[in-house]
């Protein structure tokens, strides 16, 4: 019986064992990420390979993979270090921990430090190497090497032990010493070179040498798509794809046949001597970005000189010569673009660069005339203002509007603590009221504006009148007249302009102008003026107020006995006539608000929305489309 029963659970043992999944690396994995975050990604490559990572602060952003073929571990990790690295994110060893940190970050993040004798990782990754050298001065290493390093790379000689420190990633090291390899042998070659491609790849270049060498080709070991070294009779060339260059071994004959050899293969092809390319722009304006580009190719300054200053010399041009030309097209917000493939893809990258979405600034604005005489009858707490808590304050001081530059009083003060407290303290709120009521304060208009960054906004709330210009007569006798219409009323102007730090540059013009009261002929208009304009910084969601544009306003008043006022001439014995001049302060009071995304715009459009529905007082809550009727 017991032998049975061992050998029943020896039969179960096994059929587990059968039965049991396969591990990752038997099977593999295929890794298909479409626009997904980096934090996101690296938690499925830890659960894949049973590294443990720390992600810095600044790693943000996503990323896309696709691989049809199935991948082992080891392999989706190399993969997974090579994407983060055209993010601009690296991996830095530290211990059992990965840290993810930008590239530019990686030299200063204390990473694991390689002997010649430990293996280099398969990857991407940021690693730390002492190279020792035998025949080569470590200094002349340097100096060979120093442009095949990264641009985030480091490489320092040490003199007194000939020997190389190199910060890179590991794939970039492995070709570094794939080259001190051939170099520092005992056939030591002569000097090296380097030469930059304009039109052909180095790859390709790099090829024909091999041919026309007819010699032996060696192959570091790495990943598929490394740069491959050609070896032969005392000459090397090393193709070197991130600059497109060739680093050239060998003595001074080889190296001018060499050259030679490149000049005749260094060509543009005849059949794509001038290419046309349509670039579709999603944010940026077509026609303002074909500027730049035009600047760019004439390769002057952008920006006219000053009088009197000799003007600058002309900047040289960074493309490779050659006809080019950036047409915009309006009505598809698209760029036609006429250059070699070389010269495109320095079109190309600028234009990335500048197609970017914009935020937006919502500013809300308040223009009131404030009437300083009414303001002192009126007499206003400025307790009662400044407190803005539960009941009412007690105490105080009465509002002197002379006083302009005391930070505690004057209207400027109200307008600022009245839109504060309004709609949260009951008191604060009704002297408000009264002070609009009794026409202390007016409020002539509360425009709203929405405007891209950098990008000019106008309102403008008024009349088109008409003034006679000239009068004429003709030989007949006729007067014919001109009339020329001018518009009236409130102009406000506004070029928001996003800082670092959330802070929002404005520049801002206001005008109010209007018709005086007219006692003589129709060509006797006369029409008065106020403006002001000026450049304020105010930090995201701050107020600020702008006056100071005080005007003298006569007001009549006459008093009279009914009826018997009205009679003619006698009329004057039973009333009175009296003017009385007042002085009135414009204040523009300015609050922006920075749109960041869609979120923030459906919120505030929601609230415009509510207020709007408010001041009609529906029952219902308020329907854009139904109230408005507006179409789907």
């Amino acid at each position: 019986m017991k032998k049975r029963f061992l050998n029943l659970l020896t039969a179960a043992v096994l059929a587990c064992a059968l039965l049991a999944p396969l591990p990752a690396s038997a099977k593999g994995v295929v890794l298909n990420f479409n626009d997904v975050d980096i934090a996101t990604m690296v938690k499925f490559i830890s659960d894949l390979t049973g590294k443990n990572f720390v992600l810095d602060e600044r790693v943000k952003g996503k990323i896309s993979i696709y691989s049809p073929s199935k991948l082992t571990p080891d392999e989706a990790f190399s993969l997974f270090t090579s994407v983060l690295e055209l993010k601009g994110f690296t991996l830095v060893q530290a211990g059992k921990v990965y840290k993810v940190v930008p590239t530019a970050a990686a030299k200063q993040s204390g990473m694991r430090l390689l002997s010649d004798k430990d293996r280099l990782p398969v990857s991407d990754a940021y690693v730390a190497r002492i190279i020792p050298l035998e025949r080569i001065s470590a200094q002349e290493a340097v100096a060979f090497l120093q442009p095949i390093v990264s641009k985030d790379g480091y490489i320092a000689a040490f003199g007194a032990s000939n020997m190389l420190m190199v910060v890179d990633s590991a794939l970039n090291i492995q070709k570094l010493t794939g080259i001190l390899t051939l170099v520092d042998s005992p056939q030591k070659r002569e000097g090296a070179e380097i030469i930059f491609l304009k039109n052909a790849s180095a790859d390709s270049v790099s090829g024909v040498i091999r041919e026309w060498l007819g010699g032996k080709t060696s192959r570091p070991a790495g990943q598929a798509g490394q740069a491959t070294a050609t070896s032969s009779a005392g000459v090397l060339i090393v193709p070197d794809t991130r600059l497109n260059a060739l680093v050239i071994f060998g003595s001074d004959q080889d190296k001018d046949d060499i050259k030679k050899l490149i000049a005749m293969v260094d060509v543009v092809p005849p059949t794509t001597s001038s290419k046309i390319n349509v670039y579709y722009l999603e944010n940026a304006d077509a026609t303002d970005v074909a500027k730049v580009i035009d600047g760019l190719i004439k390769g002057t300054p952008t920006t006219p000189g000053q009088p009197g200053v000799p003007a600058a010399a002309p900047v040289q041009s960074p493309f490779e010569g050659g006809k080019i030309s950036v047409t915009p097209d309006k009505a598809t917000n698209s760029l036609v673009i006429m250059a070699s493939p070389v010269d495109y893809q320095n079109i190309l990258q600028v234009i990335q660069k500048l197609d970017k979405r914009r935020r937006q600034v919502f500013v809300q604005a308040l223009i009131a005339e404030v009437s300083l005489d009414k303001l002192k009858d009126v007499g206003v707490q400025i307790g009662a203002l400044a407190v803005g808590t539960q009941g009412d304050a007690s105490g105080g001081a009465v509002l002197d509007p002379f006083n302009f530059l005391s930070a505690t009083s004057g209207p400027q003060f109200l307008l600022v603590k009245a839109l504060e407290e309004l709609g949260k303290n009951v008191s604060v709120s009704a002297q408000v009221k009264a002070l609009v009521s009794d026409g202390a304060i007016n409020v002539l208009s509360t425009p709203n504006i929405l405007t891209s960054d950098n990008k000019e906004a106008e309102i403008f709330v008024g009349e088109n009148v008409p003034f006679l210009s000239q009068t004429n007569l003709t030989t007949g006798g006729i007067s014919q007249q001109s009339i020329e219409r001018k518009d009236t009323g409130i102009t406000l102007r506004i070029t928001p302009q996003i800082s670092e730090g959330e802070y929002v540059k404005l520049d801002i013009y206001q005008e109010i102008s209007a018709v005086k009261e007219n006692k003589g002929q129709a060509n006797d208009l006369v029409t008065t003026k106020r403006s002001a304009k000026t450049a304020v910084v105010v930090k995201d969601k701050d107020t600020v107020v702008i006056g100071g544009l005080i005007q003298d306003r006569d007001t009549e008043t006459i008093n009279k006995i009914p009826l018997l006022g009205d009679i003619p001439l006698l009329g004057w014995l039973f009333k009175t006539k009296s003017t009385r001049r007042e002085k009135t302060n414009l204040m523009i009071v300015l609050t922006p608000r920075i749109i960041r995304g869609a979120e923030e715009m459906n919120d505030v459009s929601g609230q415009q929305r509510d207020k709007f529905g408010e001041a009609l007082s529906l029952d219902a809550p308020f329907d854009l489309k139904r109230d408005l009727q507006l179409s789907k």
